[in-house]
Order: C-alpha cells, then sequence, then structure tokens
C-alpha cells in the first residue's frame, strides 16, 4: 500500500471564481488543480504531505523536505464540458474543445532549514464556446482565459518540526471574450431611414491582457512522526485589464472599435489538511 493512501484532508477550501469584465461581455472562470500526476492521483489532498516541487503550488512549506535540487515539468490534457437547459427545457452545450495547462517546477536545499523553489503555472484559465444562437448569446458565445503565474517561494524550518514559506505571484492574464449584440431596438427606432434593411445581430469580440501581483504562504507542523498538520494561503489579485472590442459588422456611426480597459480580481484561496501515517505496519 502506498503511503499517501492513509493521508486525509481535514479541511479544505478554494473560493475559484472570475468576475466578468463589465460592458463587454460576461466570460466563466475556471480554477486549476491539475498540477502534477501525484497530486492529481492523490485528489489534490497533499497541503501536509508531499515528495515532488509541485509542493510550492500546495503548500511551500513542504519543500524544506526536498533533498537537493528537483525538478517537475508537465502538461494536462483538459476536455471541459457544459450544458444549459433554458425554462423551455431546450439544452444547449458548449462546443468541444481541449485546453493543455502547462507547468514547471525547481526547488533547491541549501541547508537542512533552508529551501527555495520557482514555481511556473497556470492557476485559472479553459473557456466556453456556446456557439452564436444560444439563448444567451448576449452575455457571452465564445469566452477563453490564459493566466501564467510566476512564483518565487522561500521555505525556511525555524525548529525541527515547524517550517513556514512564503512568496509572491506575479500573474499574466490573457482574455478572448465574444457574444452578439441585438439591434432589434435600433430596428424599431429607426426603421427605414438609413436606407437599408432591419440590422442583425451584430458580434462583439474583445481582446485584451493585464499583469497582477499577489503573494502566497505556508505552514507545516509535524505534530509527532506520523502526524503532520498543513495550512497554505494564496491572496486575491487585482488585475488591470487593457484590450480593444470591435465588431464582425458595422452600424454607420454607431460600432467602432474601441478601448476598454476594467479591473478584475482573481480570488483569494486557502488549503488545509492533516496527514497520519500511523497505521502503515
Amino acid at each position: 500500500m502506498l503511503k499517501w493512501n492513509n493521508c486525509w484532508k481535514a479541511a479544505g477550501a478554494a473560493l475559484v471564481f472570475l468576475l466578468v469584465l463589465p460592458a463587454t461581455a460576461v466570460a466563466s472562470g475556471f480554477g486549476i488543480f491539475t498540477q502534477g500526476a501525484s497530486s492529481l492521483g492523490q485528489g489534490a489532498a497533499v497541503i501536509a504531505h508531499g515528495n515532488d516541487p509541485t509542493a510550492i503550488f500546495f503548500n511551500p512549506a513542504l519543500i524544506s523536505k526536498l533533498e537537493g535540487t528537483q525538478l517537475e515539468i508537465g502538461t494536462t490534457l483538459l476536455f471541459p464540458s457544459r450544458e444549459f437547459t433554458s425554462l423551455t427545457g431546450e439544452r444547449t452545450d458548449t462546443k468541444d474543445a481541449v485546453f493543455y495547462p502547462s507547468t514547471l517546477y525547481v526547488t533547491h536545499r541549501f541547508s537542512e532549514r533552508l529551501s527555495a523553489g520557482l514555481g511556473v503555472f497556470s492557476p485559472f484559465g479553459l473557456g466556453t464556446d456556446w456557439g452564436d444562437t444560444w439563448e444567451g448569446r448576449y452575455l457571452a458565445t465564445d469566452s477563453e482565459m490564459l493566466t501564467l503565474t510566476v512564483n518565487p517561494v522561500v521555505s525556511y524550518r525555524i525548529v525541527p518540526r515547524l517550517a513556514l514559506a512564503a512568496g509572491i505571484d506575479i500573474i499574466y492574464l490573457d482574455t478572448t471574450l465574444e457574444k452578439k449584440i441585438n439591434l432589434s431596438g435600433l430596428n424599431a427606432a429607426v426603421g427605414g431611414l438609413l436606407g437599408a434593411g432591419p440590422f442583425p445581430d451584430v458580434g462583439q469580440k474583445f481582446s485584451g491582457d493585464g499583469t497582477g501581483i499577489g503573494f502566497n504562504f505556508g505552514v507545516l507542523y509535524d505534530v509527532i512522526d506520523t502526524l503532520s498538520i498543513g495550512v497554505s494561503y494564496r491572496s486575491e489579485i487585482k488585475v488591470g485589464v487593457k484590450g480593444n472590442s470591435t465588431f464582425d459588422s458595422q452600424v454607420p456611426g454607431l460600432l467602432t472599435k474601441l478601448r476598454r480597459k476594467a479591473d478584475l480580481t482573481l480570488p483569494q484561496q486557502v488549503f488545509a489538511g492533516i496527514c497520519y501515517t500511523g497505521l502503515i505496519p
């Protein structure tokens, strides 16, 4: 039996959502916790124990237990799928898509007390494509978000059984948000005054990016040889997103290329766990 099968997570909470950009479109955001094969196989129950550099993401205090220099590089194939059922019973499914968030983690132990590491990973992202004809097309049709975090950390073992760690999160965010604009009100108002027939829905696309800075810390306490407690925290990060809104057709005097900006907040995350290995013979 593998040692980690006897480890269980006592409590864990992660607020994973994305605040929408005002006035441009609505996009769904996703937390990405597929940071390594080992943690994925354990259901991310690795807050109080761990034996690889992905501990930088889950609880950086754990890197104090890693020997020498360690490197881990990986990627994960994700196939998100969502569905929506309207009040009329009509069902809409998102179009098939593949995403592959990749990771790089490296740690080095300088002494019995001091360790450091660097993580490069995507904490939020993915996307949804509902198509151009679904019921919510005036809110969103195709939404995609990419984030990339560079996270240097330092871990220090204060006493043999207690380690603390802290780091800085530098995040880059790139997003594309698309929706339809309903011009039925314009058609009713102007009629045939502009010398054209009824205006169809217009597609709007916002593309923008931005950066933000946050922090993270972790605590690991080995109560006894067979019992450990871990806690980690990642702060919320405010990102100033700037970009352009473009339209797939033009209505004279009304729709042009627009410069947009918005403040977007990525949520804070709190993790806690307990690992007990006393049942191993």
